[in-house]
């Protein structure tokens, strides 16, 4: 549809490179879900009830996931190849992405568990959910064959660097940091920072290599160390703060 050609660069960038359905998803998503959580936190500061049907309370998560299916059904038909319904359904399938998310906790731990500590894996998860589509939309081949700085750089050089990288990437997943993980695939740095610092308590790293001193030293890290507070910081101010116990 190329609805945002006012916007310069939009055409060339999104729009003649195919991406446009992945845009009007990410942006869709975004939009559905501050939507959502602006309500749902405005909801429960003035005490407003909540949707129900035949009495059972009505989560959006199932709206989500009703709204994903139609919208990967249609893509999937003959209609689906039409540029149109393409962009329709990334923009229904965003929408009902940011309602599952929203309220993944709560199909996690099969209980409603929203404004409890629990609930901040729903956050973790939207974030997770929109790096990975941010990714897949600015995501391109690195360095090209053809591409004049791969010309002044030796095949071997670029296999080690990009190699490099990649290591670098497993191991912050292997310590259990799945957002410097995802972020450290579009800036390399992060993942090195990432593979050099403790791993989290439970995970894999922690578990084959940490000595019971090392490990302590990680759940100390992991409850009071600034990225701790910063995650936490983070998380409230996207999804507001949990509720007392």
């Amino acid at each position: 549809m190329n609805l945002f050609r006012f916007i310069p660069g939009y055409e060339g960038v999104i729009f003649d490179e195919g991406k446009e359905p992945l845009f009007l998803l990410v942006l869709s998503f975004l939009i559905a879900f501050a939507a959502t959580r602006g309500y749902t936190r405005l909801a429960r500061k003035r005490g407003w009830g909540s949707g129900s049907v035949g009495g059972v309370h009505l989560h959006h998560v199932v709206v989500g996931i009703v709204f994903v299916l139609v919208a990967g059904l249609a893509a999937f038909t003959r209609a689906g190849t039409g540029a149109v319904v393409r962009d329709l359904c990334g923009i229904v399938f965003g929408i009902g992405a940011a309602f599952v998310l929203d309220e993944f906790a709560l199909v996690f731990y099969l209980r409603d568990v929203y404004w409890s500590t629990e609930g901040r894996r729903s956050i973790d998860a939207t974030i997770l959910g929109v790096m990975i589509a941010g990714l897949t939309l600015v995501g391109s081949e690195p360095f090209g064959l053809d591409d004049p700085f791969t010309s002044h750089l030796g095949r071997s050089v670029l296999f080690v660097v990009v190699t490099a990288n990649a290591v670098f990437a497993a191991l912050t997943f292997l310590k259990a940091k799945r957002l410097s993980g995802f972020a450290s695939i579009a800036v390399p740095p992060v993942g090195w920072i990432g593979a050099i610092r403790l791993a989290k308590p439970g995970s894999p790293w922690a578990r084959w290599f940490y000595k019971p001193e090392k490990l302590e030293r990680a759940e100390s890290r992991l409850r009071d160390g600034f990225a701790a507070r910063f995650q936490q910081r983070l998380v409230d101010l996207v999804g507001g703060e949990p509720s007392a116990p």
